[in-house]
Formats: structure tokens, sequence, C-alpha cells
């Protein structure tokens, strides 16, 4: 078994600038040493991020008031808001007793989908590598995208919980013509609170032997 991973749970809606801006302290101590790091588990403001492979024509409607980040990251545009579970983990995979970026991702991958499973009730979950994500069926309901640096990445997961889905329909979500979006409220009718899914998630990779 490898080192337990280390966790931080926010308690309320993070800004997402402020956020990035941790993140990359974070790592740049991470690389060189200086702390272990850690799985940040929060929810964000309304705020669309657009990855490297983004294009101004994914916004079917404009922005209006909600921020805009154009961020070093794998896939395109995405919205992230109340509601809705952001995981970013900033460690050194190496030091948790992955072998490589696909085991670290599938590993998180796994998790998200026993609990969304197990806990919340969602079924027919299948992740996809090549959609960079976890479906229902042809519905989205989990995203990835991140950027690493020396073993170390910044940017990570999101899970639609409960958050309002209306914010997709401004854009083409992960550059996906037409891709429904779903989450855990919608699939099952129940109402999580984010905190809680992010336990569970917490006690399932604590669960798992790597």
């Amino acid at each position: 078994m490898a080192a337990e991973i280390p966790f931080r749970i926010f308690d309320k809606p993070q800004d997402y600038g402020r956020i990035l801006e941790f993140q990359e302290s974070l790592r740049n101590d991470v690389v060189a040493k200086k702390s272990a790091g850690s799985v940040l588990f929060l929810e964000h403001g309304p705020v669309y991020t657009s990855g490297i492979r983004g294009k101004d024509e994914d916004f079917l409607k404009p922005a209006g008031d909600i921020p805009v980040f154009s961020i070093r990251r794998g896939g395109e545009l995405t919205f992230h808001g109340p509601g809705q579970l952001v995981i970013y983990p900033v460690i050194d995979f190496r030091a948790y007793g992955f072998a490589s970026i696909k085991e670290f991702v599938l590993f998180f991958a796994d998790s998200i989908k026993s609990v969304l499973t197990g806990f919340c009730g969602v079924e027919d979950l299948e992740w996809h590598d090549e959609k960079a994500g976890l479906w229902v069926e042809d519905k989205k309901i989990a995203f990835t995208g991140m950027h690493f640096k020396k073993f170390v990445p910044i940017h990570g997961f999101s899970v639609n919980i409960s958050n309002d889905l209306s914010y997709f329909s401004r854009i083409v979500p992960c550059g996906i013509p037409n891709c429904k979006i779903t989450s855990v409220k919608a699939e099952t009718g129940k109402i999580f609170q984010v905190r809680e899914v992010a336990e569970a998630i917490i006690a399932e990779m604590n669960g798992r032997n790597r």
C-alpha cells in the first residue's frame, strides 16, 4: 500500500482565478520538494474554462458576465459552478504508487465511478478515454483535463452533482457537437451535497490498494 494521499475540502464556492494561482504555487512547492501537495475538493462560482484545444466558436451564446479563463490543460471548453464537485490532484503521482499518468487518471476515474454508482445510485456509467470523462449512455456526467509538470498535475476532474446544467447550453461542451450533459440530480432525482460526495470519494480512494 502506497502512502495515503493528502486531501483538502473547501466549504464554499471558490473564485477560479484565486484557486488557479494556488494550484500553480502548490505545484511549484511540490516540484521543489517543499510540500507533499494535496488533492483539492471544491466548488467554483460560475466560470467557463477553455483548454489548449478550445476555440472561440465553441461559444454558441455570449458568456455574458460569467468570466472565461483560457488555461493550459487538455480539452476544450467547459463550465464550472455551484453544485459541481471539482477535484484538483496537485501531487507527485510517483510518490503515491502510480507508475504512469494513465494509471493515475484511471484511479481517480474508477473512484468517482464507484461513488456515483454505489453511493449516489447513478446507473449505466462508463469511462471513455477518448471522450475524457464518465458517461451515462450518451450523456456526460464527469470530465477531466490536466496539465503535468515533472509528474505533478494541476487542473483535474469535475463531477456534476446538482448544478444548473443550462450553462452548458451556451457552449459546445468539450468540443463535442450536440453533446448531452447530465448530473446526479438529473439521473436519480436525488440532491446530494457536494461535500458528502467529496467525502465518499476520499473514503473510496483511501480504501483502494495501489
